[in-house]
């Protein structure tokens, strides 16, 4: 009895341990512009052999990379995520479309206005990574506290 028990506890740490280690870090850079409009910029490097899927898929594809801010009624007048990079449309033979995807590098723009008490707030990522050899896919979610500059 012993044993099962041990057996199971090391497998359940390393499945948790497995799942939180991230494939993709990301990295943001703020700015702000005369108009009174925050600038953030979402980037982070692909690793060679994986791949993110696209914010934009067509139904019955991948879930798509999605960026919000949490409790954005609570913390922002408006928020507009847009691409820098451009993901490329390479056919998926698991979902037998052509879906949209990007490589070695991901670039994301975050227009903003905060409403005028809000002086952080977290960023949320929400996607999936997949390598490009044995068609492994894990999920990319990151949670990035983000303070305002002035």
């Amino acid at each position: 009895m012993k044993k099962i028990l041990i057996i199971s506890l090391l497998i359940g740490f390393g499945l948790i341990s497995y799942a939180q280690e991230s494939i993709v870090n990301w990295k943001i850079q703020q700015s702000r512009e005369v108009t009174g409009s925050h600038i953030l910029i979402i980037s982070a490097e692909i690793p060679q052999e994986w791949y993110i899927y696209g914010m934009n898929m067509e139904k019955g594809g991948p879930l798509p990379l999605f960026f919000a801010i949490e409790n954005d009624d609570e913390k922002v007048i408006v928020a507009e995520f847009s691409e820098i990079s451009k993901a490329k449309e390479v056919y998926d033979d698991v979902f037998s479309m052509n879906v949209s995807s990007y490589f070695d590098k991901v670039e994301i723009k975050c227009t903003f206005i905060p409403k005028s008490e809000t002086t952080e707030f977290n960023l949320i990522i929400d996607g999936q990574a997949c390598n490009k050899k044995d068609g492994t896919c894990v999920p990319v979610y990151q949670t990035i506290p983000v303070e305002i500059i002035d």
